[in-house]
């Protein structure tokens, strides 16, 4: 008998050890089940944690995306409600332990609007999601501006834990996080610095305290504003620019040497290449012309008619359509454009920073991220109005 107990026991603790490795392993599925009319498909990517949800009924489709741990757990929309109202049709998906994890999201057409940019519009369907639990609030930007300087403001409750931001200044940079450090680089102001940019969690700009070139790049960390040097062998002259990066590496071409460097922050090192060289999603040898003309590396482009500009994150599609000064921002799981999500407005669509969850952008003077709980400001900075040289950098701890 104490011999069946053991042997038992024995193959219970392997039962839930194989169990726990399934787990563990595990990389994601898809599940189809339903919700009262609406049929459900989850996608679940375990890499991440994200969900992504294809739902129809007979004369409705709609997709999006969540990102929440539910410890790997399958079916997690337990109800959907849904509404047609106006020119819209609504739905606000529950979730398990009657969470909600989106804003109200609202099709017309092709375009889908979270609820917080048409809340005047949907008012009722607003009203009556409240005794579920949705609160319109959470999904609108609550924080107050604290005034740091003639020419700086920071919206101190957006700023999330573990974001780290730089904006450049004349004088160098200054940081954000829980609270303002402020890494003076140079003893002039300097108004321009085309070679400097921002990669994972590190600033990188050239010695611009001297005139006509420079042999040393200043690197700061921006989570903790430590500084060090990187020493190229050559004279770099300062009639240079910022290529590309990939893999974190930063290729830079000196038109007058006619000459690319590629730079590795970790190691500390400026390796003169061979060729010239030009990524689009693969290695090319480029043109001494296409370099002297400035052409830059295009990692993500997409093409995809009738906008602006077009580029591929990870999974998405991010679609610029002008509107007069500004351009509305859109996200699409295709480039075939069947759904597209509106996210926001900027007047800039060259700075703009993906990360994770969170997009961060810049509209006239202000900074601001976008993510599923809405659009927050961060920074405010009125020389921005005058010079679109300064940058934001963020990285995310």
């Amino acid at each position: 008998m104490k011999f069946l107990l053991k042997v038992l026991g024995c193959l219970l603790i392997i039962f839930f050890a194989l169990k726990f490795v399934i787990h563990l392993l595990d990389k994601g599925h898809i599940e189809t089940y339903n919700s009262g009319n609406f049929n459900i498909v989850e996608n679940y990517t375990a890499k991440d944690n994200n969900y992504k949800f294809n739902i129809k009924n007979d004369k409705f489709k709609l997709s999006f995306d969540v990102t929440y741990d539910y410890n790997k757990g399958s079916n997690i929309i337990t109800k959907i409600h849904h509404k047609k109202i106006n020119n819209y049709e609504c739905i606000l998906p529950i979730f398990k332990g009657n969470k909600i994890l989106t804003d109200i999201m609202c099709k017309q057409n092709n375009t889908v609007y979270y609820g917080n940019n048409i809340d005047n519009e949907i008012s009722d369907f607003i009203k009556e999601m409240e005794k579920y639990g949705y609160q319109l609030s959470n999904f609108k930007d609550k924080a107050k501006k604290t005034k740091l300087s003639v020419n700086t403001a920071v919206y101190k409750n957006n700023i999330l834990e573990n974001h780290y931001l730089a904006l450049e200044n004349y004088k160098g940079l200054v940081l954000y996080n829980t609270k303002e450090m402020a890494v003076p680089l140079f003893e002039n102001d300097i108004y321009t610095k085309p070679i400097s940019t921002f990669t994972d969690k590190y600033y990188i700009v050239a010695d611009y305290n001297n005139e006509y070139s420079f042999k040393i790049f200043k690197v700061v960390n921006i989570i903790n504003g430590n500084e060090k040097e990187i020493r190229s062998y050559d004279e770099i002259s300062f009639d240079s620019y910022i290529m590309g990066i990939i893999n974190n590496e930063i290729y830079l071409f000196d038109k007058d040497a006619k000459v690319q460097y590629k730079i590795n922050i970790e190691k500390e090192t400026v390796t003169k290449m061979e060729d010239i060289k030009y990524y689009d999603g693969k290695w090319h040898i480029m043109s001494l012309k296409d370099a002297l003309n400035e052409k830059k590396f295009d990692n993500n482009k997409a093409t995809v008619n009738n906008y602006e500009k077009a580029v591929k994150i990870g999974k998405y599609y991010y679609l610029y359509e002008k509107t007069g000064d500004n351009y509305n921002v859109y996200k699409a799981y295709n480039k075939q454009n069947n759904q597209r999500t509106f996210l926001f407005k900027t007047s800039d669509i060259n700075s703009i920073i993906y990360l994770e969850n969170y997009i961060y952008f810049k509209n006239g003077n202000t900074f601001y991220y976008w993510s599923n709980n809405g659009v927050k400001k961060v920074l405010e900075n009125s020389e921005l109005e005058f010079n679109n040289d300064l940058s934001l950098g963020v990285f995310i701890n």
